[in-house]
């Protein structure tokens, strides 16, 4: 028969009795929020509508303030730990200082306190267990949004693949502003081939080849009796080529893949590693240890590409067959991992660039969140799919362990990667799917590394589903411990209970019936006045089956609580999408050696005040190039062929290459009627600067004058006289050369003239100096451009014979 519980089933509510002194009850009673609000308004209406009270008004007043100055002075500790804001001492602390950063939600029994964690509280990691309709999953995402409100981020592992938790939680991401650190690791297909859109993985783009083997390992099936022995020698051969493959990686530049591995074990591939020369000695060494415990190897039946070869007429025949059947029988034990992960799920995890690395994920304080379906999926399926965000979690964590047992504790402890005044928050919903080998060991260390795990499950059975003992450590190592609504009778409630403890109470000693005896109809049952001291459960496992979504019972240390879970609400996203990256190769080491310089040049291009000529160092210019661009100034007035030609003059003038005394005399007039220019004066004498030899102080005027008497000796000058005339009305000088008007001048046609007849046309408005120097220049490169080579003959001066020597051409100003 069952109990009517409206008439039999009492509280323990009902039974317990509070044997506290009188003093300590009524100094709680008084110090009850709800309590000193009754007193404080009873007291106002007594003064305003008591005549009594009104006269007494200056004495209620004063045991009014008396009252609130007792209050402000009373301990405000909370049930757990302060909030790091808070302006009060928190005794629960050595230090007395308030660090409460992690908010849980609200006390139901302590006066509706705020319950608050403090980050080393959180870095003993949460246990959350809740069936199904517990607003577990709500729960969850409250304690992430603290995590966002940190300025942090978060791992969200979810074993059932909801869609409403993604848009769930890209609407509280976006709520922060967090859009573009948001990632998401998609493994639903929806039972479609096509793939799904999601970020992409690739746990071997970094990695030792010891944790990159042991990864793999973790994918492998478990292997009892003679299959044990095909597991171990298959670990061998993986031992052996990662190695291989991590140094090319890490040197080479080669990318490293789940194809890649699959291509390398194939037999061909592991012989044409072992002879890469490219190899360090070490790795080679084991390579060539794996390939000589294979049965039937023999190294010189196989070329260098691991193709057979022809042996030696003294060579015995092999049967290459027997090596080839034993090495895939190793291979035969990666077939499901690498086909699992290489061609179902390649959108993901086959990419040379990825989107998501574990250590930027951790480190930049990025979102993550990872959708395994286990409805979709097998169970082995899933957990495979589990275990690869674990042993990248539990990877990462490893390389930030640091290596280094030398130097100052502020560079070797202080100075690590994972030190914050926040932890990093990692959520495993639904673990019990996908519990793998390692999880104790991550919830065992996590702390020091700044990581604060959340373990979460319907029950103990799910947790325990897969690695019984690694569910025992977890537990285990979580001291913040979440009860919602439980309705396992069996392994959880024995946990629950066990964790509980039980407590010293006093419990009432019995009943008696009130009225006379025999009148039980219309007498009623009242408490003994006498107390009992018993053992009591701090909270009842019955108690959890009345939970509604949100209540929970939350234990630390002895501190038992019920509480209501803090409820984000962040509703859903009204669009959702999936970032999208460019993957950019890997960065240059010339790049990554110079990148403190790049960074500082940067920031200067970056400074208004900043230029080029004021930061760079002085480069040398060559003096030849001095004197051109020089030339090039001092012509800006002509036309770009003089200009061109100053240029060229006045490097020639800086080598020591001009002939002064062979110069042509420039700047006379056709009928010798204009005189030469007087010599100039000291500080106008040559002002081209460079065109004068050192040790020579005669100007062009001088030098025109030594031409013209040089040319009187000659008799050029009738010969010049002879073929003077211009049916144009051009003027032509006694030292071929035409002054051109300036508006009739054309360079082309100069040139052609030059070429033809040898005069040389020159615009007028030009000083003699200036004249002579294009004279010179013309001439030079006429002999140069449209001369003719002559030789003449030489005696060798010795044996009598002669040589043949280029005579130079005439009108030259320039040595030979």
């Amino acid at each position: 028969m069952a109990i009517v519980q409206k008439k039999y089933d009492y509280a323990l509510m009902h039974v317990l009795r509070d044997t506290r002194a009188l003093g300590v009850r009524a100094k709680d009673f008084f110090r009850d929020s709800d309590h000193a609000a009754v007193l404080f308004f009873l007291a106002g209406a007594a003064t305003f509508f008591s005549p009594t009270g009104t006269i007494l008004s200056d004495v209620i007043a004063f045991f009014a303030l008396l009252y609130v100055w007792w209050l402000k002075k009373n301990d405000r500790t909370l049930c757990y730990k302060m909030p790091g804001w808070a302006p009060f001492a928190d005794k629960n602390e050595r230090d007395g200082k308030p660090k409460g950063i992690l908010y849980i939600g609200n006390s139901v029994q302590y006066d509706n306190e705020e319950c608050w964690f403090t980050n080393n509280d959180a870095r003993t990691h949460i246990l959350y267990l809740g069936t199904t309709g517990a607003g577990k999953t709500e729960g969850l995402k409250s304690i992430v949004s603290n995590a966002l409100m940190w300025g942090s981020g978060f791992i969200y592992v979810d074993g059932k693949a909801d869609t409403d938790l993604w848009s769930s939680l890209t609407a509280l991401t976006r709520r922060f502003g967090r859009d573009d650190d948001l990632l998401v690791l998609n493994y639903m297909t929806g039972n479609s081939d096509d793939p799904a859109p999601s970020n992409t993985l690739n746990p071997f783009s970094s990695g030792s080849a010891s944790y990159l083997t042991q990864l793999l390992v973790s994918l492998m099936p478990e292997a009892g009796g003679d299959n044990a022995m095909w597991k171990e020698r298959a670990i061998s051969l993986l031992s052996s080529i990662m190695p291989a493959l991590t140094w090319k990686r890490d040197h080479q530049e080669t990318p490293l893949s789940i194809n890649t591995i699959r291509q390398v074990m194939n037999f061909p591939e592991v012989i044409k590693l072992s002879r890469d020369t490219a190899l360090p000695e070490r790795i080679r060494e084991g390579l060539k240890g794996y390939l000589d415990t294979l049965p039937g190897y023999v190294d010189a039946a196989f070329d260098d590409n691991g193709m057979e070869k022809p042996l030696g007429p003294d060579q015995p025949m092999v049967d290459t067959n027997v090596v080839k059947q034993q090495h895939g029988y190793l291979t035969m034990q990666f077939t499901r991992a690498l086909q699992s992960l290489g061609n179902d799920y390649g959108y993901i995890f086959e990419s040379k660039n990825a989107d998501i690395d574990m250590i930027d994920v951790v480190l930049n304080r990025r979102i993550l969140i990872v959708l395994i379906p286990a409805l979709e999926k097998s169970a082995d399926e899933a957990a495979n799919l589990g275990k690869i965000v674990a042993s990248t979690l539990k990877g990462m964590m490893g390389s930030t362990l640091g290596a280094t047992v030398e130097g100052e504790s502020a560079t070797v402890i202080d100075n690590k990667p994972t030190r914050s005044a926040t932890p990093f928050v990692t959520v495993f919903d639904e673990v019990g799917y996908y519990t793998t080998s390692g999880m104790g060991v991550m919830a065992a260390q996590a702390r020091s590394l700044g990581f604060c795990l959340v373990y979460a499950a319907q029950d103990i059975a799910a947790l325990e589903k897969r690695v019984k003992e690694e569910a025992r450590s977890i537990t285990g190592n979580c001291n913040i411990k979440i009860f919602g609504k439980l309705e396992d009778p069996m392994g959880t409630q024995d946990f629950f209970d066990k964790t509980m403890g039980k407590a010293l109470v006093s419990e009432v000693g019995g009943w008696n019936l009130g009225g006379p005896a025999g009148t039980s109809a219309t007498s009623s049952y009242y408490g003994n006045v006498s107390a009992t001291i018993g053992l009591r459960q701090r909270s009842t496992y019955d108690e959890l089956k009345t939970f509604k979504e949100g209540d929970a019972i939350l234990a630390y240390a002895l501190t038992i609580n019920k509480v209501k879970i803090y409820y984000c609400n962040p509703g859903n996203a009204k669009a959702m999408r999936v970032q999208r990256f460019v993957g950019l190769p890997k960065t240059d080491d010339f790049v990554l050696k110079h990148i403190k310089d790049i960074g500082a040049l940067r920031d200067r291009l970056m400074s208004k005040d900043w230029t080029a000529k004021k930061s760079a160092p002085a480069i040398p210019v060559a003096p030849e190039i001095a004197a051109m661009a020089e030339g090039v100034r001092m012509a800006q007035a002509l036309d770009p062929v003089k200009a061109g030609g100053l240029a060229l003059v006045n490097v020639q003038a800086l080598n020591g290459n001009l002939d002064y005394a062979s110069a042509q005399g420039a700047g006379t007039s056709s009928a010798g009627a204009q005189k030469p220019a007087a010599a100039p004066t000291e500080e106008k004498q040559n002002p081209m600067g460079a065109f004068a030899k050192k040790d020579d102080k005669k100007g062009w005027a001088d030098t025109v004058k030594d031409d013209d008497k040089k040319d009187e000796e000659d008799g050029e000058d009738d010969k010049e006289g002879k073929s003077s005339g211009d049916s144009k009305g051009m003027k032509k000088k006694r030292d071929d050369v035409e002054i051109v008007p300036k508006e009739r001048y054309d360079a082309q046609q100069a040139v052609e003239e030059k070429a033809k007849t040898g005069i040389t046309m020159m615009p007028e408005g030009l000083s003699d100096e200036v004249r002579g120097i294009l004279k010179g220049a013309a001439d030079n490169l006429a002999a140069g451009l449209f001369g003719t080579p002559q030789l003449g003959l030489q005696s060798s001066g010795s044996g009598g014979g002669q040589t043949a020597k280029p005579v130079s051409q005439p009108g030259s100003p320039f040595k030979r």
